[in-house]
């Protein structure tokens, strides 16, 4: 009986030793390894460049509202005008012919009228006829009206200075009614048009100032505000229209369609930012973990504005935290932790 009892306890210590060798062999350890980073102040994480171009904040298109053959094209594409300055003229024969018909019965019904209200105001003639007087009168007035500007729409002026955008017409060529024949652009008050994605329209606010340089000028700089935003996306670039003013910079030489290139800087540009591999949306709020003293720790914070690579902090985290980034899958509070740091 003895000697059963010496083997058992001989056989228990032989596996409690090969348990606590293998134990050791396999490097098994209660503290759970992670990748974290160290929060700190980001004054230039925001920091984003898009491509742009030149355009006006005042601009119109103009056509041809009844078509026509083109007779004279006045202007180039590029070129200054000035207010009033004719722009093309299509064929106004016919717009010219229905005037001169519509002024002739105007003229006789005005010669009708001066003659009836003499006698319609010594009684000769009846209410009825008098009020046929003045329809037939009103009616001239209003056909010749209408045939005078059918003749003004045979010319395009420049409704204000500024820049001639426009393709290649020629005269002779056929006008369709409505077709635009150029673009007038004010280049007094220009802005820079470009596009952003979806994930950092958000940041952008009006109001914000920006930069853009003018490579075909040798990198001019403009100076910029966001005047405005789009609010439907591009669907196939999930991108949003956005324009800004230009408020500063030498504008000479500057040309509708130019590309720019515009530095901006999203968010407020400064604050706590972290990964947004760190950030866990729970039923109970938004949360990170963080390390203390050697300790897994959660954390509720509060987010504002974020950013292609991370998200700002507004409350919950200090500097110098140690906040997971890889890892946090395995932890609960508590829990040991050995950090490595990871370099952003």
């Amino acid at each position: 009986m003895r000697s059963i009892l010496c083997f058992t306890a001989a056989v228990a210590l032989t596996v409690c030793s090969c348990s606590g060798g293998d134990r050791r062999e396999t490097g098994w350890s209660d503290t759970i390894a992670v990748e974290a980073v160290v929060v700190g102040d980001s004054e230039s994480s925001a920091e984003r460049n898009y491509v742009g171009s030149i355009g006006s904040e005042r601009e119109v298109s103009l056509s041809f509202a009844m078509g026509g053959r083109l007779t004279r094209v006045a202007v180039r594409n590029g070129e200054h005008v000035v207010a009033g300055q004719v722009l093309a003229e299509v064929d106004a024969t016919r717009a010219r012919s229905l005037h001169a018909a519509s002024l002739a019965t105007l003229r006789q019904a005005e010669d009708a009228y001066r003659r009836m209200e003499a006698v319609h105001k010594e009684g000769g003639i009846s209410e009825v006829r008098w009020m046929e007087m003045e329809t037939d009168l009103e009616k001239a007035r209003q056909a010749e009206t209408s045939s005078r500007k059918q003749l003004e729409d045979c010319t395009l002026r420049a409704p204000y200075a500024g820049v001639v955008s426009c393709g290649d017409h020629h005269e002779g060529q056929e006008m369709k009614p409505g077709e635009v024949f150029c673009r007038v652009l004010d280049m007094e008050r220009l802005r820079v048009n470009f596009s952003v994605p979806e994930q950092e329209i958000a940041l952008i606010a009006v109001g914000d100032e920006a930069k853009a340089t003018v490579s075909a000028l040798g990198d001019r700089e403009l100076r910029l505000r966001v005047a405005d935003k789009g609010m439907t996306a591009n669907p196939m670039g999930h991108t949003y229209a956005v324009h800004a003013t230009v408020t500063g910079g030498e504008r000479k030489g500057l040309l509708p369609d130019m590309v720019t290139k515009v530095h901006a800087t999203l968010g407020d540009g400064g604050g706590m930012a972290i990964p947004m591999e760190c950030v866990q949306t729970m039923p109970e709020g938004t949360i990170v973990w963080v390390v203390k003293n050697g300790r897994a720790e959660q954390r509720r914070i509060v987010v504002g504005d974020f950013f292609s690579e991370g998200v700002y902090v507004e409350s919950g985290l200090a500097p110098g935290d140690t906040v997971v980034a890889e890892g946090r899958q395995k932890l609960y509070s508590g829990a040991k932790v050995k950090s490595r740091r990871v370099e952003e």
